[in-house]
């Protein structure tokens, strides 16, 4: 079940600017289907860069079939629904930004295809162009610690229920979830894989999130024409640990009609009673929901906060919306002018620590790159 989220307002600090929002979506399906296979590596790197490198090393990349085991399982849901905020209509409040001083003092690291200055988009995210799946299978549980999956097409839902599990490039239309049954399979890394819709299917209802829920990493993930993106949650679950969402790009809709009859609120990353979120160099284009919530959601509605460094976003009420918990970093993030319906912001300054550098632009979405910064968006400080 999707629950209704607070659209515009927790927190007296708002900003605003205007702007307007489309368009639409159908309807997806999935069969039932389960698939084991092992990875004798169970470790868990501390570096991210280095974990990342070490999974998509040669030496990593063990074929099914070869010296791995494969089984027929029953289906198993693959998610359990958290519940996120109601909602309100319109904002209480405004506040006028002051002049922004501070500069971006963290990298947003590598950017795999599509580095900094540009913004990750839907040619330098998800499965790599030309791709084909070895593997097709309908919904799929992972029950084997340090499982690595590799170019596989599900068409239903990855249910991880092992630790130090690897989803690799990989396409899903369904959801990747790693919150089972009151616990978190934790250390999961998902890279260069994609949730996106069958074939035929512009749009879709599906009102779950693409990703999710704590304790796991994306790189180079990208979700096209979903109402939500990513999910951080289960804070204090066991398993439950710190999410990174990094150099990963988001396309989010609803069908038409939804906001009169379903009012459904969606986001690119919504935080719920969720951990720490490290969220580096993502795209988050809302422009095609009606009736959003926002690129990036962390209301105080028992978060840890996290860092939010070098993103795009464009749409929602306010783009970035940041009340609950603390933020050490809150530098370099880009909105995409008029496209937010209310303001590029709303923050609770008093959580933030070091921001800055944080603009309007206008954007080229095809190329990633920022055309012009218009100005700054307000210091917290």
């Amino acid at each position: 079940m999707k629950h209704r989220r607070n659209l515009f307002g927790e927190n007296p600090s708002r900003r605003v600017v205007g702007g307007y929002l489309l368009l639409a979506i159908v309807v997806l399906g999935s069969a039932g289907f389960a698939v084991n296979s092992y990875f004798g590596d169970k470790g868990t790197p501390t570096s991210l860069d280095a974990r990342d490198t070490a999974a998509l090393a040669p030496s990593a990349q063990q074929p099914l079939g070869a010296g791995a085991s494969a089984s027929v399982l029953p289906s198993a849901s693959a998610s359990v629904p958290l519940s996120p905020s109601a909602s309100v209509s319109a904002p209480a409040s405004s506040a006028t930004p002051k002049a922004t001083t501070k500069k971006s003092t963290t990298s947003a690291g590598s950017g795999g295809r599509c580095g900094l200055p540009k913004y990750p988009t839907k040619s330098c995210t998800g499965v790599p162009s030309g791709w084909k799946p070895k593997t097709t299978v309908g919904d799929l549980t992972i029950t084997k610690s340090g499982t690595v999956i590799s170019d596989y097409l599900v068409t239903g839902s990855i249910a991880v229920k092992a630790a130090n599990v690897q989803i690799r490039r990989t396409r899903v239309y369904g959801t990747i979830d790693n919150y089972i049954s009151d616990k978190v399979y934790g250390g999961l890394l998902i890279a260069d894989t994609e949730v996106v819709n069958p074939p035929g299917q512009e749009f879709s209802d599906n009102s779950q999130y693409a990703f999710g829920v704590a304790n796991y990493t994306c790189l180079r993930c990208k979700v096209v024409n979903r109402m939500e993106g990513w999910r951080v949650g289960a804070e204090g679950v066991t398993g439950s640990g710190t999410v990174t969402i990094k150099d990963s790009f988001a396309q989010l809709a609803i069908p038409p009609g939804l906001c009169q009859t379903g009012d459904p609120h969606g986001d690119g990353i919504q935080s719920y009673g969720g951990p720490t979120v490290n969220i580096v160099h993502n795209t988050i284009d809302q422009r095609l929901d009606d009736c959003p919530t926002a690129p990036i959601f962390i209301p105080d509605q028992g978060n840890a906060g996290g860092t939010v460094e070098d993103n795009l976003l464009a749409g929602g009420g306010y783009s970035m919306r940041l009340t609950g918990g603390s933020f050490p970093v809150v530098t370099g993030n880009k909105v995409v002018e008029n496209t937010p319906g209310y303001g590029p912001a709303e923050v609770d300054c008093s959580k933030v620590g070091d921001w800055g550098d944080n603009a309007m632009v206008t954007f080229n979405f095809d190329t990633g790159a920022i055309i012009k910064e218009k100005k700054k968006i307000g210091d917290c400080g």
